[in-house]
């Protein structure tokens, strides 16, 4: 279980070096601006660096929680609807008008 730190903005900004190294040690630090937490410190996920998209993934997979996909997304066929341009503007502009009546 890994330590966790809370400590203010202007103490972070004072002695964010200390703070990195403990960082680099496993502790964990919770920034707080006036009691509200706004951010957290923490060493980076084994694949985060690949993948910075998905942060926290990793975590949700290893308690399964997310199960990642089996294969790679395949593009799907073209739709076979074809609407004049302006279509859906029309709709909701109607729409608008109806429910100011």
């Amino acid at each position: 279980m890994a330590v966790i730190k809370s400590v203010g903005v202007k103490d972070l900004k004072n002695n964010l070096s200390e703070y990195l190294r403990e960082v680099r040690r496993g502790t964990r630090v919770l920034v707080t601006d006036r009691n509200t937490v706004v951010a957290e410190l923490r060493e980076p996920a084994a694949g985060a660096l690949e993948d910075a998209s998905r942060p926290g993934w990793a975590d949700w997979i290893d308690a399964s929680l997310l199960v990642p996909p089996s294969r790679a997304k395949t593009m799907l066929p073209r739709s076979p609807v074809a609407l004049p341009s302006g279509t859906a503007r029309g709709i909701l502009d109607e729409l608008r008008r109806e429910s100011r009546s």
